[in-house]
């Protein structure tokens, strides 16, 4: 994504509560993809584009079943101006079995190399904030993963506000290998690349979600508690950060990520028609 240093959380306006016309505008977006939504001059402040981000998620009548993390690198977070990561959800429509083929859509897409998180339980209800061991007890497995991300906007050079309401730039979660039934100390801080074609990997880490995923899936069960009806369920995936950055695709482009030198998921991204 293009850099947003300009665009700062503190210049946002906030909106009236129903913002009709961006909701109406981004929901278009998702059921036609050629139709991108205009950037509006008045951005939406977070409880206003989450209450968009929710209302566009409940016309589906689809089950949440993927649970995105974004902005959780320093780097990023300083970049739009935000204090704490921000949140995406996905149908069950939007996971793709390793070695798919993925449409190309829009004008830009991107990928990020993911740990992802499966519950294997409901995580129980509870006063106090949930913690490692809590998380931990409720995990059934842990995979390599894809997540694909655009914008249903014109461009992907957007505030805080608008990047919340564009559901995070949620796309699609490509779920790979499977690296463990449950936590283990080794992902902390485990080696992962991203590799396009035939180009030079792009190199990270787990460590680059929050210090440590765990402590990234720690801090949405916990912002779930307060803001979402629900907690983190049973068969639900948390796609818990970024590992490498973000790299841009196009038609064509086969990904390919490796976490500890061993491959965990490849994707490829077909033209639309």
């Amino acid at each position: 994504m293009r850099d947003n240093k300009k665009l700062l959380a503190t210049g946002e306006k906030p909106v009236p509560e129903s913002n009709d016309n961006l909701e109406q505008a981004l929901l278009d977006a998702h059921r036609a993809p050629q139709l991108a939504a205009k950037i509006p001059a008045s951005v939406p402040g977070l409880e206003g584009a989450y209450a968009i981000q929710r209302r566009i998620a409940a016309v589906s009548n689809l089950p949440v079943m993927v649970w995105k993390l974004g902005l959780t690198g320093l780097a990023s977070r300083g970049a739009f101006g935000a204090s704490e990561p921000i949140v995406g959800r996905l149908p069950a429509s939007a996971i793709f079995c390793d070695r798919s083929s993925i449409a190309f859509l829009g004008s830009e897409m991107y990928v990020e190399a993911e740990l992802v998180f499966e519950f294997g339980r409901d995580l129980p209800a509870q006063e106090t904030p949930y913690t490692r061991q809590d998380i931990c007890a409720a995990l059934k497995g842990i995979y390599a993963g894809i997540e694909v991300v655009r914008t249903r906007f014109q461009s992907s050079d957007l505030p805080l506000g608008l990047l919340v309401a564009d559901n995070a730039m949620a796309h699609g979660l490509v779920l790979g290998k499977k690296l463990s039934t449950g936590w283990q100390d080794r992902l902390a801080d485990l080696p992962v690349s991203l590799s396009r074609n035939e180009e030079p990997a792009v190199r990270g880490s787990t460590a680059q979600a929050m210090g440590n995923p765990i402590d990234a899936v720690v801090w949405l069960a916990n912002w779930m508690r307060e803001h979402e009806e629900r907690g983190l369920s049973r068969e639900q995936l948390v796609a818990s950060g970024t590992c490498t950055g973000v790299t841009e695709v196009f038609p064509g482009d086969k990904i390919i990520v490796g976490f500890d030198d061993v491959e965990g998921a490849r994707v490829t991204f077909n033209p639309s028609n």
